[in-house]
C-alpha cells in the first residue's frame, strides 16, 4: 500500500513541474512565483503566514536540475 502512495505522490510532483514548465515556456518575459501560483491556481498557506511553499518547493527542484534559471524575482525556462 504504501508504495501505491508514494507513486502517486512522485506522479503529482512529475505533472506540477511539467505544469510549471509549460507556464514558464508560455511567458518568456518571466513569471514570479506568485505569477504561477496565481495563474496554475496552486495558492497555499499555512495559518496565513508561510505561503506558496508548493511551488517554492518544485521550482526549487526545477532550479538544481537546471531546468529553470531565476534573475532576480523571475523564473525562466533554462535554454
Amino acid at each position: 500500500m504504501a508504495l501505491n502512495t508514494k507513486a502517486k505522490a512522485q506522479e503529482a510532483v512529475r505533472q506540477l513541474r511539467e505544469a510549471i514548465l509549460e507556464e514558464l515556456k508560455n511567458h518568456p518575459e518571466g513569471l514570479r512565483n506568485s505569477d504561477i501560483t496565481a495563474n496554475l491556481e496552486l495558492q497555499s498557506d499555512y495559518q496565513g503566514r508561510q505561503k506558496n511553499y508548493l511551488s517554492w518547493s518544485i521550482l526549487g527542484l526545477l532550479v538544481n536540475e537546471g531546468r529553470v534559471h531565476r534573475k532576480g524575482q523571475l523564473y525562466f525556462v533554462s535554454r
